[in-house]
């Protein structure tokens, strides 16, 4: 047992410095500009060495982005293609993408957000995040489906990191909120409209 709280104590320590690596390039780079600001000068913001730095990042610019944590747990991804845990192919898609992020997260997104758009590397390299990311989601739900060409497939899986997108969007510009209550608003607003009678009320409303 007291092995097993050392190694504990020793991830949790690991994630710190990592966070605190991420939030220090961010924090500097928005105040001085991304190209004034070395890993050198991070390190001394954080108090570690460079070859520290380099155990967690490959590059400041992975740094500034911060870790990409992997797409579900091996038990959700399980569940996922087991059929789980609803049945209904949207909603159990949505559910793979965990979004049980601490609050205090809402202003890393934030500066991130800020700091890719301010450089076009960085948010070059947020977009091929986002495309590999939509790569997998669309293995796993072909793996599902046992349809490994399937038109099907894309479009659960763009439409799912859409509605991700846009619940991340609104949960960091409403203070106070939860991420989860947004991504369930969006999901039922693409209910609503991918529902035959709302089609319908659009259809009738153009004519």
């Amino acid at each position: 047992m007291h092995g097993v709280h050392e190694e504990g104590l020793r991830e949790a320590k690991k994630r710190a410095t990592r966070r605190d690596l991420s939030r220090a390039t961010r924090g500097l780079a928005l105040e001085h500009g991304y190209d004034s600001v070395t890993v050198e000068q991070v390190c001394s913001e954080v108090g570690v060495s460079v070859r520290t730095f380099h155990n967690y990042f490959a590059s400041k610019d992975d740094a500034a982005l911060g870790e990409d944590p992997p797409l579900a747990t091996p038990e959700q991804r399980a569940l996922f293609l087991g059929g789980g845990p609803s049945g209904d192919l949207l909603t159990d898609v949505l559910a793979l993408v965990d979004l049980d992020v601490d609050p205090a997260v809402r202003d890393d997104v934030t500066d991130t957000f800020t700091l890719a758009q301010r450089e076009p590397r960085l948010l070059a390299l947020w977009i091929g995040r986002a495309s590999t990311r939509e790569v997998e989601l669309r293995a796993l739900v072909a793996e599902r489906l046992g349809d490994d060409d399937g038109a099907l497939c894309a479009t659960a899986a763009a439409l799912a990191l859409t509605a991700v997108r846009l619940a991340w969007t609104r949960w960091m510009t409403a203070p106070g909120s939860e991420l989860a209550d947004h991504l369930t608003d969006v999901h039922e607003q693409l209910r609503r409209l991918l529902s035959p009678s709302t089609s319908q009320q659009h259809a009738g409303a153009a004519r």
